[in-house]
């Protein structure tokens, strides 16, 4: 019952790349774990749910752990988060559930699956592998209010986000998917500044664009921030700079100094990932065609892109997570993936010691000034025009089932993932006319 309603109502992960929600719940497990930890810093949308949903959220919690039939059950936040803390603690208490908290402390990537796996139970999600493989599944905290709803028969039609960093009203919005950015920026009293870029998600892991193409995003279920900033220099440089220039002064300027591999987190859990190693194979390779099934270059298949070994290791400006990316695009390209194998797996013993804190990604970003700003108001919004992107999740894209001219309401179907593949239905957020049908649907408002 509660896997298809999950299913029916198009739910997907809200803290990632949107893995579909009813396929990660197809299994049991022994921890089913919550990761309220907010990792990423400016964003502050889960921390809206757990003080205004904390009851809803731990009752979905609870029917979750329940289905997968899990021995624990741990919501993971961060120890200074002490109001979001509180409520869920009332919450669980008030409905006398078997839930635990685990408190960690504040740094980056507290949020990563796998990092948050190692922080609870010790164990090492092994290398190309997911926390399943341990005995672990992992769901974000404002996904479970959308379980919440959809018990009480309601799809997934809006999303909550954080709008912040130049803008003259910093706030929470909750709009219906399909809503553009340009509003989204209105609600938000407008930039305070007329030539800027923006970030779509967080600092460290979000997408970024310039002003000319703010205008064609719009918000869909992943969607977990929108981030207004000036054309800073480091931001600016990841944005504009293109591979071959990445690459040309990699293979130029790395000193061998390590500290890119030393505080990656990944091999700090133990994961035979060593970002300096791919850095010095670019200077013996030819590129791209040396990138091949290669042991040094398949660590890059290990690579999470969090983006600490350029934002905060690298002392000399360089890119390592870009190289990594690109060697994992022309390895897939080939039909390379990580083969799992077992071998030992030791952490670094230096890990508690290197953890990075989220204020020194905002200095070394240039966002630090946008920090202390409260954003904890919350805008309800209802647009007269969505344009719903038909891919938005992990998997196949959706295939329209509405045409133009057809008359829909909200939490109407219009896109069904394709029979056995891997997806989330997608529904209307408002009521209206469907205007336009291609790899997305636009529906304008009117009066039914």
């Amino acid at each position: 019952m509660l896997l298809e309603q999950i299913s029916s109502s198009g739910i997907v992960g809200c803290g990632g790349a949107g893995f579909p929600t009813a396929a990660k719940y197809n299994t049991k497990t022994e921890y089913f774990i919550i990761n309220a930890a907010e990792c990423e810093p400016l964003l502050k949308k889960d921390h809206y749910v757990m003080n205004h949903y904390a009851k809803e959220c731990v009752q979905a919690i609870a029917d979750v752990g329940e289905l997968l039939e899990a021995k624990q059950i741990v919501i993971a936040t961060k120890a200074h988060y002490t109001e979001e803390i509180q409520a869920l603690e009332n919450a669980i208490q008030v409905l006398h559930v078997p839930i635990k908290l685990f408190k960690m402390n504040n740094f980056y990537p507290a949020g990563d699956e796998q990092i948050m796996v190692f922080e609870i139970t010790g164990r090492t999600v092994p290398p190309g592998g997911i926390p399943l493989d341990v005995g672990c599944v992992i769901s974000n905290i404002s996904t479970m209010l959308n379980i919440y709803r959809a018990q009480h028969g309601k799809s997934v039609t809006h999303k909550l986000l954080t709008i912040t960093g130049a803008v003259k009203e910093p706030k929470i919005l909750e709009v219906p998917i399909g809503t553009s950015f340009t509003e989204c920026l209105t609600l938000a009293g407008g930039a305070t500044i007329d030539d800027f870029m923006f970030i779509n998600g967080g600092p460290m892991m979000g997408k970024t664009g310039t002003k000319e193409d703010f205008s064609q995003q719009v918000v869909t279920k992943t969607t977990s921030g929108i981030i207004i900033t000036g054309k800073q220099d480091f931001i600016y440089e990841l944005l504009e700079k293109e591979m071959p220039q990445v690459i040309n002064k990699a293979r130029s300027s790395c000193i061998q100094c390590r500290l890119c591999t030393e505080l990656c987190p990944r091999y700090q859990i133990g994961h035979p990932i060593h970002p300096h190693r791919i850095m010095r194979h670019l200077t013996v390779t030819e590129i791209p065609d040396d990138i091949d099934d290669d042991p040094i270059w398949k660590e890059a298949l290990l690579c999470c892109e969090c983006g600490i070994c350029e934002t905060i290791a690298c002392p000399m400006g360089l890119m390592p997570r870009q190289v990594n990316i690109y060697v994992k695009h022309r390895l897939a390209e080939k039909g390379i993936r990580y083969q799992k194998k077992e071998i030992p797996l030791t952490p670094s013993l230096m890990r508690e010691y290197q953890q990075v804190p989220p204020v020194k990604i905002l200095l070394k970003n240039g966002l630090k000034q946008y920090a202390d700003l409260k954003v904890n108001e919350l805008c309800k919004h209802e647009t007269n025009v969505v344009t719903i992107p038909m891919k938005m999740h992990i998997g196949a894209p959706c295939e329209p089932v509405v045409q133009p001219g057809d008359q829909i309401k909200a939490g109407d179907l219009i896109g069904k993932k394709p029979e056995k593949a891997l997806g989330a239905d997608i529904h209307a957020s408002i009521d209206g006319i469907v205007t336009a049908v291609t790899t997305s649907i636009t529906i304008e408002r009117s009066a039914l």
